[in-house]
């Protein structure tokens, strides 16, 4: 199954047995975020997290030492 990504427009070949095709399938409401635009959203609001200017109704706090990491593996 083909699908595109919502951010950059970039269309993936995703295989028919995930678990995220299925849902793509049976409900296509969702939306599909690439791998590489799934990760920057997560890291942008882990930041926004630990900034305190966000209120985040979920238990997802991670240390600025361990957020600095992530960036600089990932950037790499």
């Amino acid at each position: 199954m083909n699908a595109k990504c919502i951010l950059c427009e970039r269309v993936d070949e995703l295989d028919n047995r995930e678990f995220k095709t299925k849902q793509l399938r049976n409900k296509p409401i969702r939306m599909y975020l690439c791998p590489e635009c799934e990760h920057r959203v997560a890291i942008n609001t882990i930041s926004r997290v630990n900034s305190g200017h966000f209120n985040f109704h979920k238990p997802a706090v991670i240390s600025n030492s361990e957020l600095k990491k992530l960036i600089d593996t990932n950037t790499k």
